[in-house]
């Protein structure tokens, strides 16, 4: 099992990326939990886990995001973890 953290840079807030990733997540069916969050810095932070496969997908409709994103850098994180440790993958709040 594996760990992404995206740390996702550029017009990513109040465009809809957290609903969007959340819902790319959802309606594909992934198997991967965790969660998405603004931050204060302007940047879109996702922590995902599951498989490899799983991640590549969510790693590929981040560099694009939803029709109004304007992304222009994502730095990745990715490493091996022994379980999980989230439920679903949901949005979290401001």
């Amino acid at each position: 099992m594996l760990q992404m953290t995206l740390i996702i840079k550029g017009k990513v807030q109040r465009v809809g990326f957290r609903y969007s990733v959340v819902d790319f997540v959802l309606s594909n069916s992934l198997p991967i939990v965790g969660h998405v969050r603004n931050m204060p810095d302007g940047s879109v932070h996702v922590l995902a886990q599951g498989d490899i496969e799983a991640l590549k997908e969510l790693h590929r409709f981040c560099n694009k995001g939803p029709p109004k994103a304007e992304v222009r850098e994502i730095t990745q994180d990715l490493i091996q973890i022994n379980r999980l440790e989230f439920s679903e993958f949901a949005a979290l709040s401001d």
